[in-house]
Formats: structure tokens, sequence, C-alpha cells
């Protein structure tokens, strides 16, 4: 066995310095020049061009000295530097790179359709857990929940694998099986799940009980939702409903011209829906257009800290222009516009070029939406789906969850 010695332990660790250090000063020559805001390292800055030069030794150092030679994967480095330069940025959750796989599975996050089983997922506490099962899914039928923790996919463990990995082991053809485990409290569970193709569904809406009141949900933003949020109202009203809970309860955001157009839903013509701040300190109103459909229908949002991006950008314009009262808790906190810029190997920077404000010229990013009235809901309570009212009474329904119980109450003042 091989004896580390104390100058072999100074080397490493110079080695690791080395590297940390690179990569975090690399950021803008890399980002200068993946971006194509600089074709050459002749047309970066003095300081930029010391940049480069170090990571170009750092990476020198590993190429020619480190031990496991097999392990150097030059596609590998450069994503990580790129990464490293991202997350000096500090807009964490929203400015961030995507492998050529990762931009294809945003991309078809935004459609609303692809292959799977149905599962909505996200990193907590270091573990990959469902954040909800998509309804009428493989996962769904199988009887998979919210919450339940992913351990495995066809018997290979996914503890501490990336969570964009962990999705190309569950993709598949249409038809295919893959068999997952996951961990519900204590005990482990297989399930045998058939892939299909999934079409989230981004709007719900039921009637609670025997009212005039609809609880319609929106689960993301993604490129027919205004379309389909505005048919789902009508649909209500034809139902009878006069009165509305518009649940964006984590609801992560996406496009946000389908937030504007969706506030143009609500507003009158002309109404600002959120304030642009551009890096050089210039401030844009963006206003809504098109035709309203409900401008004096009464209504209330709901909100939690899982709703971000765009629906932060919708919860604030309606309640600064006094068009709905929001409910529940505080929001993400998102804040930044988001522009993609492709890379040449087909991988992507998502990068915050601007910085969003309500239209009473509060800052969204980190503070996030407060509610006008704060609900909390109680330790181990999910917020009821559509789905799940449609087969609920008005008094299981206003039990079961506090704050759709508050904007029904709200309502009924209105």
């Amino acid at each position: 066995m091989w004896r580390e010695t104390q100058t072999k332990r100074d080397w490493r660790n110079a080695l690791a310095r080395a590297l940390i250090f690179a990569v975090a000063l690399v950021a803008t020559a890399l980002g200068a020049f993946y971006l194509g805001r600089s074709q050459s390292p002749a047309s970066l800055g003095d300081q930029d061009r010391e940049s480069l030069a170090l990571y170009a030794e750092a990476l020198d150092i590993v190429r020619d000295d480190y031990v496991d030679q097999e392990a150097i994967d030059p596609t590998k480095q450069t994503y990580g530097a790129i990464e490293g330069m991202l997350d000096t940025l500090g807009d964490e959750g929203h400015t961030r790179f995507l492998t050529p796989e990762e931009r294809e599975q945003n991309q078809e996050g935004l459609s609303g359709t692809y292959v799977g089983i149905g599962v909505q997922l996200e990193t907590r506490d270091d573990e990959v857990v469902v954040a909800t099962p998509i309804e009428d899914s493989p996962a769904e039928r199988a009887g998979i929940r919210s919450g339940d923790v992913l351990v495995a996919v066809n018997g290979e463990s996914v503890r501490g694998v990336e969570i964009s990995e962990i999705v190309e082991r569950v993709k598949g053809p249409e038809g295919s099986t893959v068999r997952v485990t996951v961990l519900r409290g204590e005990e482990e569970r297989q399930y045998n799940l058939k892939r299909a193709e999934i079409r989230s569904p981004v709007v719900s809406w039921a009637m609670i009980g025997e009212t005039d009141v609809a609880h319609v949900s929106l689960s993301s933003f993604s490129d027919d939702s205004a379309k389909e949020l505005r048919e789902a109202f009508e649909e209500a009203r034809s139902a009878g409903a006069r009165r509305f809970v518009l649940d964006l309860r984590n609801n992560p955001g996406g496009r946000l011209d389908q937030a504007v157009e969706i506030a143009g839903f609500f507003l009158e013509p002309g109404s600002v829906a959120y304030v642009r701040k551009e890096a050089s300190e210039g401030r844009e109103e963006v206003e809504v257009e098109g035709e309203p459909g409900l401008t004096e229908a009464p209504l209330v949002v709901l909100v939690n800290e899982g709703s971000a991006s765009s629906s932060e950008i919708l919860a604030g314009a309606l309640r600064d222009n006094d068009r709905a009262t929001v409910v529940g808790e505080t929001t993400f906190g998102t804040g930044t516009v988001l522009s993609e810029f492709v890379l040449r190997d087909g991988s992507s920077i998502l990068l915050g070029v601007a910085e969003w404000l309500t239209p009473d010229g509060d800052f969204i990013r980190e503070s996030g939406i407060a509610p006008d009235v704060e609900v909390e809901l109680q330790e181990g309570t999910e917020p009821l789906a559509p789905d799940e009212v449609r087969d609920l009474s008005r008094e299981e329904i206003l039990e079961r969850d506090a704050q759709l119980r508050r904007a029904f109450e709200d309502l009924q003042g209105q």
C-alpha cells in the first residue's frame, strides 16, 4: 500500500487550492468567451487573460501529474469551471448551467409533454424526493406519493447522483418498464412502472362543495399556460363559478411571457405587470396587453415558499394592482429575469440579465412576495389539489387545508 508522506500531502493540498482558485478566477474569462461576448483571448482585459492563463496552468498540472489519468475528463472539467463561475454570482436556484441533456429536459418541461413515469423530483437535504406525482400518471396510479425518497432505479442506488442523471435513468421508450425504489418513512417500496407519454396537467380546477367558488390550480408556466388557464376559468364560469381561488402554491415558474399574459386576463390593459431593472440601473414598466376576461370577479391568490419566478410576478401584479388578496406564505424570492445563451456543444447558460420588481417597486429577489394574509399549513399537511377537492365536501376541504379555507372565507366578504 502506498503511504502518503507529508511532502505528497502538501503537494496534493496545494494542487487542490490551485484548482479551486483557478475555477474562481476563470469565471469572467470563460463567461465572456463562451457567451460570445469576446471571440478571442486577445480581446480580453488584462485581468481576464491572467485568469485564463492561470486556469490553463492548472489544467497542465492535472493533465501531466494527476495519479489517475483515466479520471481526467476535459468536458467535465470545463462544465465544472462554468458552474463554479456561476455559483460565485449568488443567484442560487435561478442562474445556472445546463448540459445538453439538461437543456433538452428543460425544453420538455416547458412544452408540458414527455415520456416517463410522471413524477416531479426535487432535492431536499441531499436527497431526491418526489415533489408530486402527476395526475393519472403511471407513478400516481401505482401509489407513489409526494415526499417519497427515490433511492434506486432498476436496482441501482441513486444516492448522491445528480438529479439530471436520475431523470435520464427513469426516462426511456414509451411502453418499456422501469423499476423504482422509494423510501417512505422507514419502509422501502418497489414499483414496476410502464413508461408512457405524460401530458403534465398545467391547469386543473374544481368547485368547492355546493358553492359558487372555484379552486383553480396552475402548476407551471409552460408554453400554453395562459390559454389553458383562460379555458379553465371559462369552464368554471359555465359550471356556475362566480368567485375564484387561483392556486400558485408549489408553482416553480417558467415562461415569463405567460405570466404577463395571464395577468392581462385579470387586469385592465395598460396595467403594470412588473418593473424590469437592468444592470445599468435603468427601469422599464412592463404592461399587460390584450382583452381581459375577468376584471371584476372576486379573486384570491394562494402562494407558499414553493411559489417562485413567474408565480411571484403574477402574484405581485395582482396584489399591487389591488386586483386580488394574496393568502399563504412568503414566496421563494427568485427575482431575476433569465436569458438563455446556447453554447457551441448544445449546453447553455441560463443567466439572470435583469431584476424584476413588483408594480409598486418592491424587490422580489431573496425577499419574495409577502402575502396580504399570512397562513401556514400544519406540519405534515400538503396543499389540496383540485382533483382531491372534487371528492370532498366543503367541510372536509376547509378542515384539511387552512390556506384554502382562509381564501374561501375572504371570498365570502366579496
